[in-house]
């Protein structure tokens, strides 16, 4: 029980620093995935159960804002981290340079995905603008490598939780 307590403090700074990101970039139309680099991070530390819970999570949290798709992000974040889990075997997630393209991309789909979501459930393709794709993204990608030193730090130091490197299990 006191494990879920550091998700949970690491979900609220999550929720703070997309309210922030919205504050800072919503005037140039630009949506940073906060809550998406969030998700990648706690996918890569959590065992795959709780980093799924997680990614869902964080993308209901984006659909009590929206007002188009409710489900949608929740939806596209849980497809997104089955991809994740996919490839993070594979690569070395550790290193600045593969957080980097795996998020830019990933950010990418995950704009394109939510788009067809909406044209699937609603008839109309949700487009958030190319600068939300290709410079929401970048911001993403260059944010990745920042929340994954302090989510590591965090949980380094952390009262309830040892991370388990060869297991990834937290809960």
């Amino acid at each position: 029980m006191l494990k879920l307590i550091n998700a949970f403090l690491i979900f609220i700074v999550a929720t703070i620093a997309h309210w922030f990101a919205i504050e800072i970039f919503a005037p140039f139309d630009i949506n940073v995935g906060v809550m998406f680099a969030f998700s990648l991070v706690m996918a890569s530390v959590l065992s795959e159960g709780a980093g799924y819970t997680f990614a869902f999570v964080s993308g209901l949290f984006l659909d009590f804002f929206g007002n188009v798709l409710f489900g949608g992000w929740a939806l596209t974040f849980t497809l997104m981290m089955i991809i994740f889990y996919q490839i993070d075997d594979k690569i070395d997630f550790k290193d600045i340079g593969p957080q980097f393209v795996i998020t830019l991309f990933l950010n990418m789909a995950c704009v394109i995905l939510y788009g067809l979501f909406g044209k699937i459930f609603t008839g109309e393709f949700i487009w958030q603008g190319f600068k939300s794709l290709l410079l929401g993204s970048f911001l993403t990608g260059v944010l990745l490598p920042l929340v994954y030193l302090l989510v590591l730090r965090y949980l380094a130091f952390a009262p309830f939780v040892k991370i388990n490197e060869k297991n990834k299990t937290i809960f």
